[in-house]
Formats: structure tokens, sequence, C-alpha cells
């Protein structure tokens, strides 16, 4: 076992243990610290700076139960990702959110938007303000918070239920263990550390973790996604290039992207392939001085890139890059297997962008609203239905005898086996899964080749973790779940044939209907994967939503 893992640490008893940083998480305990239950929170960061929203804004579908308001929201994006979703899920976190999102307004002191109209509300939310008030909230409800503690392996009990996580306090330096009732993962989904803007904290840790514990994962083949950035910035703020005309190197214009550019990554990487591409905000109004005010006011980091080199994006070309952000903004994750975001081990619930998104987004997501609406009702759902489990449990789950089960990463393998080099390892991966022409862009070929080098990728972290350190302790936990990550998502792209949602196949480029299923995925050594069917049948989208609910 780990060395540094098994050393002397902290220990706590938790009715509910909630795993994540981001906005899921901080609902997540507020949804269980409501019910009255106690609540431990860990993090790899700080809790309320953390993630990939925190450096960010996004919206949530703030909406009345009208189905003329709610409908439109629904089949937005069901034909683009497949008709995968299902609309009674997006009912019930339609509710959830409608429920409990307006409560920021009031915990953080401000006005609270007027739903009497009957007309809903959307409004776009600055991450570091809104997670600057749950984190003062978690602290009023008492959750107890662990910062900079990343948890690295889940606790089982004698039954195979999770009873519990143990990780390690990086500025203590030492290891720590959390007894709990009920574990909720909302500790985000893997971006492959390509610095897109808050996700480098998002390794697949979450996803390695559960399915050592014996959870199945979903919709792993739609995590090819990918977003435009300045090739001088991390910032994907995909929405801002509706306003933009798009170039080649001799400043002649794309038509195809200025068109649709921002609602196509495809055709993005289709022309980067070819060579670079550049992108002026100068369409659409963002040559208006007001609008341009506006952009600033909804995205100051987007603009600060370029404030820091003296470029005007109004006015000046700027070349662009796609950065992938993976599950955090695909749709991939832990398979959710019950009514209460429960998955398929007792005492594991999954929520946010750890979980598969597919039950409301089906195989294409991206934009914020769906997103943020899925992490809040995810959240609420799983954190009151952890904290009645753990109320059944009572005290005797805190007697319970527990194991460990994490592996790859924290455990030598092989007896021998060589120190492996974590970078190297992180190198390697990402030469399989940044390629547009391999993940964007797939075929037989392709995916059968990444994963035989991904195979030997998972043999190497097989072998002696360093640990020396705690950071090379974390690193080299991360980097399995990289590989893992990296291995499900192919081996399920492999097996979906046909073209869906963000998934495309070069050799299948057209959607099957028979294949209108889920693909359930796990393993480790050897890996697996079996359809899943739609709980729906495909529901009809009414042509003109005005006349239909006139």
């Amino acid at each position: 076992m780990s060395k540094r893992l098994d050393a002397p640490g902290l220990e706590l008893n938790a009715e509910v243990l909630v795993i994540g940083g981001g906005p899921a998480a901080a609902w997540a305990a507020l949804a269980a610290a409501g019910q009255g239950a106690q609540v431990v929170v860990v993090d790899k960061g700080y809790v309320g700076t953390s993630g990939a929203y925190a450096a960010s804004t996004s919206g949530a579908k703030i909406l009345p139960p009208l189905a003329v308001l709610r409908d439109p929201v629904k089949f937005e994006r069901y034909a683009l990702g497949g008709q995968l979703a299902q609309h009674r899920w997006w009912d019930r976190l339609l509710d959830e959110t409608f429920e409990h999102a307006p409560k920021v307004w009031a915990w953080g002191g401000y006005d609270t938007p007027n739903y009497s109209d009957g007309k809903g509300y959307y409004r776009g939310l600055q991450g570091s303000e809104t997670m600057r008030i749950l984190r003062a909230q978690l602290l009023k409800s008492g959750v107890k918070i662990l910062d900079h503690s990343p948890a690295l392996e889940l606790l089982l009990d004698d039954s195979g239920a999770v009873a519990g996580a143990r990780g390690f306090q990086r500025q203590e330096d030492r290891p720590w263990t959390v007894k709990a009732a009920s574990t909720i993962l909302a500790s985000g989904g893997v971006a492959w550390l390509s610095k897109a803007l808050g996700c480098n904290t998002n390794t697949g840790d979450a996803l390695l973790q559960a399915v050592e514990a014996g959870a199945e994962l979903s919709g792993m083949e739609f995590s090819a996604h990918y977003s435009p950035a300045p090739i001088h910035s991390s910032v994907t703020k995909s929405a801002f290039y509706r306003y933009a005309t798009y170039t080649d190197k001799d400043g002649q214009e794309l038509l195809n992207l200025s068109k649709n550019g921002h609602r196509s990554t495809s055709a993005i990487a289709k022309e980067l392939l070819k060579g670079p591409v550049y992108c002026q905000l100068n369409i659409n109004g963002a040559e208006k001085p007001d609008t341009q005010r506006m952009l600033r006011l909804m995205q100051p980091n987007f603009f600060a890139a370029f404030d820091k080199i003296g470029l005007n994006p109004f006015e000046e070309r700027w070349r662009i890059t796609l950065l992938l952000e993976g599950t955090v903004r695909g749709t991939g994750g832990i398979r959710i297997a019950d009514d209460d975001c429960g998955t398929t081990v007792e005492g594991l619930y999954a929520a946010g962008d750890a979980a598969s998104r597919e039950l409301n987004c089906g195989g294409f997501t991206g934009g914020a609203g769906p997103n943020m609406t899925w992490a809040i009702g995810s959240a609420n759902i799983s954190g009151r239905a952890a904290a009645k489990r753990a109320k059944a449990l009572g005290a005797g789950a805190f007697q319970r005898k527990v194991r460990a089960v994490g592996g790859v990463g924290l455990v030598a393998g092989r007896e021998g086996a060589p120190t492996f080099d974590s970078a190297a390892v992180v190198k390697a991966v990402q030469d399989e899964v940044f390629p547009y022409d391999k993940n964007i862009f797939r075929s037989e070929g392709t995916l059968v080749d990444s994963l035989g080098k991904l195979a030997q990728l998972w043999e190497t972290v097989k072998g002696t973790p360093a640990q020396g350190t705690a950071q090379e302790l974390i690193r080299s936990r991360e980097v399995a779940g990289l590989v893992a990550a990296a291995r499900w998502s192919y081996f399920a792209g492999l097996e979906r044939k046909e073209t869906r949602g963000m998934h495309k196949r070069l050799d299948y480029p057209k959607l099957d209907p028979s294949q209108r299923h889920y693909l359930a995925v796990g393993g480790l050594d050897k890996l697996w994967t079996r359809p899943v069917p739609v709980a729906e049948e495909v529901v009809a989208e009414p042509v003109d939503f005005k006349k239909v609910y006139a």
C-alpha cells in the first residue's frame, strides 16, 4: 500500500462526505446539511476558487413549470444530442433549479430577480462571486471543509458498499481518512491537463475511484469537447465567437466559420488542420461600443489576456486554437443508476461533471445553461438522498470495517517495477487525445491505434509510483486517472459505430437509429462496454412553440 497514505493522519466521521469543490459539490453539501446531516467536503484546491466555474461565468435555466418556457429548453439540444436526453429528467432538474438557484442572490445580499411574471429568468452568474457566496453558506450551515485535500481512493465495507474515502492534505503534509455513511463524487470531469481555464484539477480521479469501487461509467464516447481560445490565452468562452469573423493567414475570410463557427467546433478543427485561423470581434453588433462594454462585463477574463499584450480584439485580428475540455463540457461520466443520482455501488452518489450528463444533454452539450442546471439539480437530488441513507444507517455506519480500494498510481504493481515518469506519461496521453484528427474525427484505425498505445501506458502506470513528496503522490494518482479516462473514452468510441452527438466517426458518418442507447463502460485492466436502453421513447419536437402553446 501507499506508505504516505498509511502514515498517521487526520481521521473524521461524516454522515455525508462530498468530494469536490465546485458548484455541484457545494450544492450537494448544502442539500445534505439542510436535511440535518453532518457533512464534510474535501477538495483538491480551495473551495470557492478552484475548478472551471470559479474562473468563469455560467447561467442556469431558472424557469417556472410552464411548458411554453421549458419545452424550448428541453428541445434546444435534443436532436443535436442524438435524442438520448430524457424529458422527465429535464423537468426534475428544472424544478430543482427553479427552487434553489435564486437562493444565491439572497445569500449574497443581492436583490432576488422577480419571477412573478411567469417568464422565468436566465442570467449569467460570475463564478468567483457565486462560489464565494456558496462557501460562506457552507460554513454557515456547519459543513466542515478540508481545502487542498484531494481524495485519492474510496473505502468499501465488507458488503461492498462505499464507506468514505481517504486522501492527502498537501499543506499539512499528512493523510486524511473520512468514514462516511454516504459519499458523493462531485469532483468534476477530465480535461487531460489541456490548460483550459480552471480545468487542470479535472484529471479523471473521480472516474478512476468510482470504477475501482465497482461503479460504471456512461457516455464516455462523448468526451471530445473542444472550445476555441486565443492562442495566447486559456479562456474558452465559446459564446463570444458568435461576434467573430474568421480569416486565414492571408486575411481571406473563412465564410463558413463566420456564419457558424461558434456552433461548429469540427468546422474550426478542419480549418486548423489546414493552417492558422484568425478571429476578430466585429460582427453581430460587436462593432458598437455598448456591445463591447457589455461583453467586457460578462467575462473580464476573456479580455484580460488581450489587454495584457496590448491587442484590441474588436479592431485587430488574433490567432485561435482549440483546447480540449473533455467531459468538463462533454457529457460522459459516472453512470446514474437511479432517481437519487445513485451509482451502481451502494452508498455512492454522483453529481455535476463527475456524473454522466446524458440524462439532460444526451450526446452533445457545451452550453453553460444546461450544464449548470445539471450541476444544481443533480447536486440537490444526491445531497438529499445521501442524507436520508445516512440517517437510516445511524451510528452503525462508523463501526463498519473498511478497506481502501485505490490501486494504480498509489501502490506498486508487479515486483521490481520501475518508478514511472509522470510527466512523460502525461505527454504520451496528450499525444493521443489532443490531436483533432484522432479525437474529433475518429475512425476504427485511429481508435485502435490509440487504444494500443494507451494500453501500454496503463501498464506503465501500474508500475511503482513516486511518493517522495505530497505532490508526487497526488500527481501519480492523477496520471493514472488521465490514462484510464482516455482508454474508456476511446473504447466506448470504438464500440459506437455511428455518428451521434459530438462523437464523430468518419467510417460511420450517419446516425444509426438502432444505436439509440447509452453505452455503459468500465473495467481497469480489461475494458468492457454494454448498451443501456433509453427509458423514454423519442419525443417529437413541436413545429412551432408559439402556435402549440398559444
